[in-house]
């Protein structure tokens, strides 16, 4: 059954292959029928490639069986390890680290990051990190909402007032012997540490990188999970929320944010999100013959307009959307009822069978970030609709390239040394030239897919190259691991 399946992907290929030339000749020999031509190529080509990647996806999930238990080896083993390094025996001797939050304009998804940092240090270090959510105004209740990182060690003394933390690679780095830093969060671009998001235990790389595709996202997940551990009465509450809205797999999670993200990241209309989910529920329908299909979406939003669209526009799918979600706007989204809001999107979207996000977005990388923690590898269970997987404050990923690119001239960047903000880079669409084993630091802003995009530190020079053209490289650290 696997040969016939691959068999049959390896047919589809060719078909999809054959049907680009075929339909590029078209184009240049008929140029003046482009728009009869693009309409008959979709219509021929989304079943078509469709098709081939529930073939994929079907060989996938037999193959990732025998992953299972050691991604499930792997989770609590990571979670063992920041447990233990979060409650020490005797509290009096232990290392300890006051997360001080000075950066207050941000919403949820960027606050969880930027306490982030902070459990990324603690939990590298053995620290034992001791916060006070009540320094975070916009929220009011996210003391009550959490649980603290530490059963043993809850010691606020001199809260914030320390000796300043800095980085080993500082020129004035903190002393393993000061028994209590204080790490104070000023924004996303704090100092690069030794265990910064973008690491991964080096003990644990060889085996989590056979069955996992995102290394460094599990990693990092498991660091925000712990982080982020609802306390009991939140979980209770939301599943009477599941239960009131109808919450039933299978289900896609779609998330949009308009009202006050429009001017951070590019403006996708609903149609682009929705071309994912019917996708994914006809691949669903294949691997499910006969059975009557729901076609459920949970759509998390903060525009009451963009769930009317929805309705209007896909009346074969089914809505649901957290309870009181309409009442939450740009304008009061710093309140106690938008953090239970913005919370429970979170958590439904993670439980999600697939979700559609934008990882220019906190929340949508929140969500993948969440989703490590599950028994499986989440990677192709999430799509991305502009960066690729990020955290500010990251050490940086590295690529190397594995094949040569040459692009036309008229493609070629030039006058691209320095960077620019991300959403004018958004926008750029020139391609560097590559050798075989050049690195480059990958930036999320300049991701499109097919093509991703950094900084050739061979040319200097910033842009776009093919994704398939470079593979990721892991960064070690010397995480302690039980």
């Amino acid at each position: 059954q696997i040969k016939l399946t691959i068999k049959q992907a390896l047919q589809k290929s060719i078909q999809l292959k054959e049907l680009f030339r075929d339909q590029n000749e078209r184009l240049l020999k008929q140029q003046n029928d482009t728009e009869s031509i693009l309409k008959h190529f979709k219509r021929i080509s989304r079943p078509l490639e469709n098709s081939l990647i529930n073939d994929l996806e079907v060989l996938y999930d037999r193959t990732a069986e025998d992953d299972l238990q050691e991604i499930e080896e792997l989770n609590t083993i990571a979670q063992t390890t920041i447990f233990k390094s979060q409650n020490p025996k005797d509290c009096r001797q232990a290392n300890k680290l006051h997360c001080s939050m000075k950066h207050m304009t941000c919403g949820f998804g960027c606050l969880v990051h930027d306490y982030g940092l902070c459990m990324f240090v603690a939990a590298g270090e053995t620290r034992a990190m001791q916060y006070d959510l009540n320094q975070v105004k916009t929220y009011p209740g996210i003391n009550s909402t959490f649980k603290y990182p530490s059963e043993t060690c809850v010691d606020t003394t001199d809260f914030g007032t320390s000796v300043e933390w800095r980085p080993v690679f500082d020129k004035n780095a903190t002393s393993a012997r000061n028994k209590v830093v204080t790490f104070t969060i000023t924004g996303p671009y704090t100092s690069h540490s030794l265990f910064s998001p973008g690491t991964v235990p080096d003990q644990l790389i060889p085996r989590i990188e056979r069955v996992h595709a995102d290394p460094t996202a599990w990693w990092t997940g498991h660091i925000i999970s712990y982080f982020l551990r609802p306390q009991q009465w939140i979980l209770n509450e939301l599943e009477s929320v599941k239960l009131e809205m109808h919450f039933t797999h299978p289900i896609v999670g779609v998330h949009v944010r308009r009202t006050d993200k429009i001017s951070e990241a590019s403006y996708f209309p609903l149609e682009r999100y929705m071309d994912h989910v019917e996708s994914w529920y006809d691949r669903y329908s294949m691997k499910h013959p006969g059975d009557k299909v729901v076609r459920r979406v949970y759509l998390a939003t903060d525009e009451e307009e963009i769930i009317k669209e929805a309705k209007t526009k896909y009346p074969g799918y089914t809505f649901v959307t957290a309870l009181d979600k309409l009442l939450n706007n740009s304008q009061d989204r710093h309140s106690s009822s938008s953090l239970k809001s913005i919370l429970f999107d979170v958590l439904l979207l993670k439980e999600c069978d697939f979700v559609v996000v934008t990882f220019s977005s906190n929340v949508g990388r929140l969500v993948y970030e969440l989703q490590q923690n599950l028994p499986k590898d989440p990677s192709l269970s999430i799509v991305s609709l502009d960066d690729h997987y990020h955290y500010w404050g990251e050490i940086g990923l590295v690529q190397v390239a594995t094949m040569k690119h040459n692009p036309p001239s008229s493609v070629l960047c030039n006058d691209t040394q320095s960077r620019k903000v991300a959403t004018e880079m958004r926008k750029w669409s020139c391609e560097l030239e590559l050798k075989v084993g050049d690195k480059l630091q990958s930036m999320s802003s300049l991701h499109h897919t097919y093509l991703t995009g950094g900084y050739n530190r061979r040319t200097g020079l910033h842009g776009l190259y093919p994704a398939h053209k470079i593979k990721d490289v892991l960064t070690p650290a010397p995480y302690p691991t039980f």
